[in-house]
C-alpha cells in the first residue's frame, strides 16, 4: 500500500511539473541570450519577447531598445532561466539593417513597450526569431556582414 502512495505521489509530481512547463515554465537549459556584432559598423540592437499576456486576442510582446554595439562587442539581452522558446532581435546601423519576418514595435529613442498595436511615436520593424528550444548554456546570436 505504501508503494502505491509513493508511486502515486511521484506520478502527480511529474504531471504537475509537465503541466507547469507547458504553461510557460523554463523551456530549455539556455542560461542567457547574447547578441554579438560581427559587422564592421556600430549597430543599435532591439529585443522582444512574448509576455504571456493577450490583448485583443493576440499575444503581447515586450520590445525594448536600444543597445549600442561596437564591432566585435557583445551584450547579454536575457538572463535565465528563460521562460520562452522564442526570442526576437533586430539591429540597424547608419546604412544597414538586420531584419527578419516578425513585426515588433520600436521607437527612434530609447524605448520599452508591451503592446499589440504600436502607439504614437512607434513604428514596426521586422525582427529575427531566435529558437532556444533544446539548447543549453549561453546562446549567442551574431549580427554579421554589412
Amino acid at each position: 500500500m505504501r508503494w502505491c502512495t509513493v508511486l502515486g505521489t511521484a506520478f502527480m509530481a511529474l504531471w504537475f511539473a509537465t503541466a507547469a512547463h507547458a504553461q510557460g515554465g523554463q523551456f530549455s537549459d539556455v542560461t542567457s541570450v547574447r547578441a554579438c556584432n560581427q559587422s564592421s559598423k556600430v549597430i543599435m540592437v532591439a529585443k522582444a519577447a512574448a509576455t504571456g499576456q493577450q490583448q485583443e486576442g493576440k499575444n503581447v510582446f515586450l520590445s525594448q531598445g536600444w543597445y549600442e554595439l561596437n564591432p566585435s562587442q557583445c551584450v547579454t539581452l536575457w538572463n535565465g532561466p528563460l521562460a520562452n522558446r522564442y526570442y526576437y532581435v533586430y539591429a540597424e546601423s547608419s546604412s544597414s539593417h538586420w531584419s527578419g519576418s516578425y513585426p515588433m514595435c520600436v521607437s527612434e529613442k530609447s524605448f520599452r513597450i508591451a503592446e499589440v498595436q504600436c502607439g504614437q511615436g512607434y513604428v514596426r520593424r521586422q525582427f529575427n526569431q531566435i529558437d532556444v528550444g533544446g539548447k543549453s548554456g549561453v546562446f549567442t546570436y551574431y549580427f554579421q556582414g554589412s
